[in-house]
């Protein structure tokens, strides 16, 4: 079932992918219109209970790709994306992690077996070789990847995944403390059967505390008067908007 994402008082439609997946069809706004920016820690407890999750970078790679192959203009809507902000693409767990240490360019990391391995199996799901070069066509930019020694990996196990499109390169940042940065990130969900049954369970816990906020904000009903009628209103979204993200923690 598509589900369109609603963003400040437009509704915007989801980006159809063929593994049956969902992404948002642009990054999260707030209720004023403007882009979100929160850390992966922050990004994660915003799609609890939503049905959503952070798109990974093979789910990243994969919607690159499908969207060049179909020349569809939301490609430019997520390169925008890149180019004006870091985009949040998960968490590495380097305590179950195959990826080597260092940084480099992806297209000359490949050619190590190790390198190529771990890409294929913890961040592409995909071929290497063939992952880099949709990337570099499509961002025209060179990948180029950064993670953490033995000892940063030792003292904090988690790191953020981030993506950008920086001047001289797609920039795949693996290293981040998930508390740590700030940036962009589009929701994404399952289609077919298995998206619709969180999404009935996201819809009534949506319900529930939607309930919840509309009993507590009651309250101040008498204040309309006081504010006027649209000011009032307005400032009753962006308290429901800051609820929400309390009441999620």
């Amino acid at each position: 079932m598509e589900t369109v994402q609603t963003s400040g008082n437009r509704t915007v439609a989801p980006i159809l992918l063929d593994n049956g997946l969902q992404l948002d069809g642009e990054a999260v706004r707030d209720a004023n219109g403007k882009y979100l920016q929160q850390s992966q820690q922050g990004w994660e407890k915003h799609f609890a209970g939503t049905g959503k999750h952070i798109p990974t970078v093979s789910e990243y790679v994969s919607t690159i790709k499908q969207l060049d192959e179909r020349g569809d203009h939301a490609s430019q809507g997520l390169l925008q994306d890149l180019r004006e902000s870091w985009l949040c693409a998960g968490k590495i767990d380097y305590n179950n992690s195959n990826l080597p240490s260092g940084s480099g360019y992806l297209n000359q990391l490949v050619k190590d077996p190790a390198w190529k391995r771990a890409l294929e199996d913890e961040l592409f799901h995909y071929d290497a070789h063939e992952a880099v070069s949709v990337l570099q066509t499509v961002t025209g930019k060179r990948p180029y990847i950064w993670t953490p020694g033995a000892s940063g990996r030792k003292s904090h196990p988690e790191r953020a995944a981030w993506l950008v499109i920086l001047t001289d390169r797609f920039y795949l940042s693996c290293g981040s403390d998930p508390i740590d940065g700030n940036g962009r990130s589009r929701g994404v969900r399952e289609g077919g059967a298995a998206g619709a049954r969180v999404e009935k369970k996201s819809s009534l816990e949506e319900e529930k505390l939607h309930s919840r906020i509309e009993e507590e904000l009651s309250r101040f009903d008498e204040f309309v008067g006081t504010y006027g009628q649209d000011k009032y209103a307005r400032v009753k979204q962006e308290v429901k908007q800051n609820l929400k993200g309390l009441y999620k923690k």
